[in-house]
C-alpha cells in the first residue's frame, strides 16, 4: 500500500506491516518518516535493531539469511536495509521476492532509499513491497507550500507565529527544510510561552544571536551597500568551514530577485507588487529596492554567469580558481553597485 507521510503515524497506530520502504530525497522528512516507524516498533517490543548497509559488495543473501536467524537478544527485531542511491539489480530483486514469500514473522523490514523514478516504483520487486508492505514517498516542499509548512510546524510545536514572521522564515530559508526546523526549535526555547505571538523582530534578533556571520548576514550587508562588512562576512564563513554550495544558493536567490526587481524597474513597473508577489517583507523592501536600482539587468546576467562558474568550480568542471575567491567578487560587486 501507499502512505503519504502526513499519514504515517495514524497507519502505524493502526497495525504495524512486515516491511516499510521509506524514499525520498528530502533529508529531514525521510528522517522523520523512519523515526516514526523505528518508535512505533519499539513500542510494539521490537526491542532489537540490525543495520544492513548496501555497497557494490553487499551480499543480498544476508538479507534473507538474516530474516531467518533467531535473535539471542530480543523476540522481536526491526531490521533497516539501508539502499541509499543504490539499486538492488537483479540479486537484491530475487532477495525481496523470496523475502516476501517468506515472511518471518519477529522481523520487521525497514528499507530506506533515496528518491525512487517512477519506472523503478513500478518495477516487480517495488510492486511486490507495495503489496507486501508499505511505500511511503517523500515529496520535497515547493516554495508555495513553504510558508504553510513552517506555520503547521510552528503551531505543532506550540510557537505563535505573527503571518510577516513566517513570511521572514519563509524567504530566509527557502526550501531548506531542516534549516527551518532548526531556526523553529531555537525559537521554542527562546518564547516558550505559546500565548505572546513572536514577532519578525524576535525572529531577526535569534537569526542574529546564533551568529554574527552567517549567510543572510552576508546577504544583507550586500544589498545595503557595506562592502567592507560583506567581505569581513565571507571571509568568516569560509574560515568556518561554511559549506560553499550553501553560500552560492543564498547569493545567486537575492541576485535572481534583484534581477526581476531590476527588469521591473526598467519597465516603469512599480514595486510594491513584485515585493507583494515575491512575499518579501517589509524590512528587506528598502534594501532590495535600492540594490535594484543599482544594478542593471546586464550586470546581474553577468553576475548570474559568475554564480554558474563558482558552480563549475565545485564540481570540478572548472580548476584553477577557489569558488570562495569568486564568491567574494560577486559579494563585493553587490554591495558596491
Amino acid at each position: 500500500m501507499r502512505i503519504k507521510a502526513e499519514q504515517l503515524e495514524n497507519e502505524l497506530k493502526k497495525k504495524l506491516l512486515p516491511l516499510y520502504l521509506v524514499t525520498g530525497d528530502e533529508p529531514l522528512l525521510v528522517q522523520e518518516a523512519l523515526d516514526s516507524i523505528r518508535l512505533n516498533c519499539k513500542k510494539q517490543g521490537f526491542d532489537e535493531r540490525k543495520i544492513l548497509e548496501v555497497d557494490r559488495k553487499f551480499d543480498w543473501t544476508s538479507l534473507n539469511e538474516e530474516a531467518n536467524t533467531l535473535s539471542l537478544f530480543a523476540e522481536k527485531t526491526l531490521t533497516e536495509l539501508r539502499l541509499g542511491k543504490s539499486k538492488p539489480g537483479t540479486p537484491g530483486a530475487k532477495a525481496f521476492q523470496q523475502y516476501c514469500d517468506n515472511l518471518p514473522e519477529d522481523k520487521i523490514l525497514l528499507i530506506c532509499a533515496d528518491k525512487l523514478d517512477a519506472s523503478t516504483l513500478k518495477s516487480k520487486w517495488c510492486s511486490r513491497l507495495d503489496q507486501t508492505g508499505a511505500i511511503i514517498q517523500i515529496w520535497p516542499i515547493n516554495l508555495h507550500e513553504m510558508p504553510r509548512w513552517i506555520a503547521q510546524r510552528a503551531n505543532k510545536m506550540g510557537l505563535n507565529l505573527a503571518r510577516d514572521a513566517v513570511s521572514l522564515l519563509s524567504d530566509r530559508l527557502e526550501g531548506n527544510l531542516l534549516a527551518a526546523q532548526q531556526e523553529l526549535e531555537k525559537l521554542k526555547l527562546l518564547h516558550p510561552d505559546s500565548s505572546v505571538e513572536i514577532s519578525t523582530e524576535d525572529v531577526l534578533e535569534s537569526v542574529s544571536d546564533a551568529s554574527r556571520y552567517d549567510v543572510f548576514n552576508l546577504t544583507d550587508a550586500c544589498l545595503t551597500g557595506k562592502a567592507k562588512q560583506s567581505a569581513k562576512i565571507i571571509s568568516h564563513l569560509r574560515l568556518e568551514g561554511v559549506e560553499v554550495t550553501f553560500v552560492l544558493w543564498a547569493l545567486s536567490k537575492e541576485i535572481r530577485l534583484l534581477l526581476n526587481l531590476s527588469h521591473a524597474l526598467s519597465k516603469g513597473q512599480p514595486l510594491p507588487a513584485l515585493f507583494k508577489q515575491h512575499r518579501i517583507i517589509q524590512k528587506r523592501q528598502a534594501g532590495l529596492s535600492a540594490a535594484a536600482q543599482k544594478h542593471s539587468p546586464q550586470k546581474l546576467l553577468g553576475l548570474l554567469d559568475q554564480c554558474k562558474k563558482v558552480d563549475d568550480l565545485i564540481k570540478g568542471v572548472e580548476k584553477g580558481i577557489s569558488p570562495w575567491d569568486v564568491l567574494t567578487d560577486i559579494t563585493l560587486a553587490i554591495a558596491k553597485g
